[in-house]
């Protein structure tokens, strides 16, 4: 974690929670100008963050204190309840988003789906930024840089003078390119929402691996690997046997097996990279391609065909 810059109140303001703040209200600007232009009512906005700011604290810091729940059981003085101290996921954070958007859409008249699908990409944008920070609190480092990309921003150094490739700077610019399919979906549908979460599950599997700092996990068990499997088969079952309305003609047993076939490939891959002396480059080559069959076959599950008029996300009419 950086130094602090300053204290409001006692507490401690880093580069990385100023970087956080500076981010989080030029994505509110962006999104008032966005959905003002698409007759949208300021006050949407406005219920929306109400709910998902301190949402976003409670659910990324409870989630945090949960996956890592033996460390801070071993501490006193409450350590879970110092939010200033550090320690959020991004789990938690993505499950405000949602909870937010449905609360927002129902107090205002608005379909959660349209809200949701409006929103999601600034959630996105934000998600860049904050990915963008990480580098500012010293997290999100690979491996040690070879000679020739000992640059930024392939490269940075960590706190122990070592150049380590940015990890968190090829996940903030994953998350700005996944704006571009997304936005490409049907807005109202749900489709944007979904996609977005199966685009950054799948590439989460991918960068957790390369990710060598502090990594949340339960002994060789990385958490957000398994949040993100989890949530791409929740979609994958939600696609097959909820709207059944996609883009998958075979049978629905083949997406299943297809799916864990994949997974057991990403296990065996892990298991290669601590056990074996096959080229980490290979194998995170492979590891890509992998992550990117997970995702191709959970859309063509999860995605509802987009054959029909998106609705509006204008509000309903009181009445």
């Amino acid at each position: 974690m950086s130094e602090p810059l300053f204290e409001v109140s006692g507490l401690p303001v880093t580069a990385y929670n100023l970087g956080l703040l500076v981010s989080l209200a030029l994505v509110s600007v962006l999104a008032a100008i966005g959905l003002k232009k698409k007759g949208v009512e300021p006050r949407v906005l406005e219920t929306f963050l109400i709910f998902v700011i301190p949402l976003g604290v409670i659910l990324g810091r409870g989630m945090y204190v949960l996956i890592r729940l033996n460390f801070f059981l071993s501490w006193e003085n409450a350590l879970a309840l110092r939010f200033w101290q550090g320690g959020y996921s991004i789990w938690g954070l993505i499950l405000a988003f949602l909870v937010a958007g449905i609360f927002a859409a129902k107090r205002t008249g608005i379909k959660p789906a349209a809200l949701l699908d409006a929103l999601v990409p600034y959630a996105l944008l934000m998600l860049a930024l904050g990915r963008f920070c990480e580098g500012l609190a010293g997290q999100g480092f690979g491996q040690e840089a070879t000679d020739s990309l000992r640059f930024f921003p392939f490269a940075v150094v960590n706190e122990y003078e070592e150049w380590r490739y940015a990890i968190f700077m090829l996940e903030g610019l994953a998350a700005l390119l996944f704006i571009l399919p997304v936005m490409k979906q049907e807005a109202g549908t749900g489709n944007r929402t979904r996609l977005a979460v199966i685009l950054f599950c799948a590439s989460q599997i991918l960068f957790e691996s390369l990710r060598k700092d502090e990594v949340l996990s339960w002994g060789f068990v990385k958490a957000s690997q398994m949040f993100s499997a989890i949530t791409l088969y929740a979609l994958l079952v939600y696609g097959l046997y909820g709207h059944k309305n996609n883009a998958w003609k075979a049978p629905r047993h083949l997406a299943q097996a297809s799916f864990f076939l994949l997974i057991f490939v990403i296990v065996g891959l892990e298991f290669a990279l601590d056990k074996t002396n096959i080229d980490t480059n290979i194998i995170y080559l492979v590891m890509a391609a992998v992550c990117l069959g997970l995702c191709l076959v959970t859309a063509r599950c999860a995605l509802k065909r987009q054959d029909w008029p998106a609705p509006s996300i204008k509000a309903a009419p009181s009445i």
